[in-house]
């Protein structure tokens, strides 16, 4: 087999899938992390379709079994906490026929890096500072000076990816901005409150739910027509804008605001997708939020990269190494599927959080209506993903 070793940048879901498939199928991956460790906390997400039967095929499901938060409704409240409206967790996973969990980002990380070959090489608190590609390796020098070769390098970095912008070019040219900023961080919850609790105001949103016995986890999402400038490194700037945002709407938004500064995991980025024509660019390729971000628009950012990581693996696999067609393979058998939950991630932007006090009782009212028969079989045909995996 070619190119046997391969560098995965990202210790995220796409780079712990990416390597746990390459492993399998007789490569030799390497990551490298910028973080010290795995990141904790992190918001919650829907986690089903395509990515579900990715797990099965790797055998986790019983161990995403147990850290599935097993949430049991959804309830919109007002600012008095009154209940607006709601949604049955229970009910949408029988929709799935049980296929569906609801997991923290980062417990399907760990759950994956848990699952891991013990003799992947993993390389925390370093970063990738620049890549040289010759006709037959990849030259890597690392922050911390080291200086390696690899057959192929993985670009698995995220939304900012640093692989793409070494390679590709600037962010800007390939993200597409849809109008909303999110945030999320951990608090106690001693008082073990199992509600998943949302309160709206116009083009605000703030959700509180349980994520263990002690701990809850806040998740904000606002709107803003223009992209806001803040340095994306700079945490004490991005918890300000919060605090304007969200301090004085109302419910219990000055409360859970209070906690930012003793929160282990705040998190705060823009909404945003990935669009970019190619996927890879000689012995380097991307996958996951790095290429195809969806956004959390779609709710499936975590699902479809471990999609993207098994069908990459399993085409490098089929061509026995020759990365060429490999790479060509992988983008046309995922890029069609990827730019089609884009779209209708996209047509979902204006109605992602209400603008108005209609809105909010508009978006109230439909949900309830979500169990009726007829309205529930077209739910689930969206919720179907049409892809089928390959056996590799």
């Amino acid at each position: 087999m070619e190119n046997k070793n391969i560098l995965i940048s990202g210790a995220g879901i796409a780079g712990t899938a990416l390597a746990f498939w390459l492993k399998k199928f007789g490569f030799n991956p390497t990551i490298i992390e910028v973080a010290p460790k795995l990141r904790e906390g992190g918001y919650a997400i829907d986690f089903w379709g395509a990515g579900f039967d990715v797990a099965e095929k790797m055998e986790i499901l019983p161990d995403l079994s147990k850290v599935d938060l097993k949430l049991l409704e959804l309830t919109f409240v007002d600012k008095n906490n009154r209940r607006r409206g709601g949604m049955n967790y229970r009910k949408v996973v029988k929709w799935m026929n049980g296929r569906a969990f609801t997991l923290l980002r980062s417990d399907l990380a760990k759950t994956i890096y848990n699952n891991l070959d013990k003799d992947i090489e993993i390389i925390f608190g370093d970063k990738i500072s620049k890549i040289e590609q010759s006709e037959n390796e990849v030259s890597v020098t690392f922050q911390s000076d080291k200086t390696r070769s690899f057959d192929l390098v993985v670009g698995a970095d995220g939304l900012h990816s640093n692989v793409r912008n070494m390679i590709f070019g600037n962010e800007a040219q390939f993200e597409k901005y849809y109008g909303y900023y999110t945030a999320s961080y951990t608090i106690p919850n001693p008082k073990g409150d199992k509600e998943f609790s949302m309160y709206n105001v116009p083009s605000k949103q703030v959700a509180l739910y349980p994520t263990n016995e002690n701990t809850s986890a806040v998740l904000y999402v606002f709107a803003s027509p223009e992209k806001l400038s803040y340095n994306h490194h700079d945490i004490e700037a991005q918890k300000q804008i919060l605090r304007n945002q969200f301090e004085n709407i109302g419910w219990r938004c000055a409360d859970l605001i209070a906690k930012i500064d003793t929160a282990p995991d705040f998190y705060f980025d823009v909404v945003s997708q990935i669009q970019m024509k190619n996927w890879s660019k000689k012995r380097v390729v991307l996958v996951g939020d790095a290429c195809d971000c969806p956004s959390l628009l779609s709710g499936q950012g975590s699902t479809l990269a471990m999609v993207g990581a098994y069908i990459l693996a399993g085409e490098l696999k089929n061509a026995n190494g020759n990365f060429k067609m490999a790479f060509e393979q992988y983008q046309n058998i995922f890029k069609e599927f990827i730019d089609d939950k884009q779209l209708l991630a996209q047509k979902f932007a204006k109605q992602f959080v209400p603008k108005s006090t209609f809105g909010i009782w508009l978006r109230n009212v439909v949900v309830g209506l979500m169990f009726l028969p007829f309205v529930s079989k077209l739910l689930i045909k969206q919720f179907t993903d049409k892809l089928k995996l390959k056996d590799y």
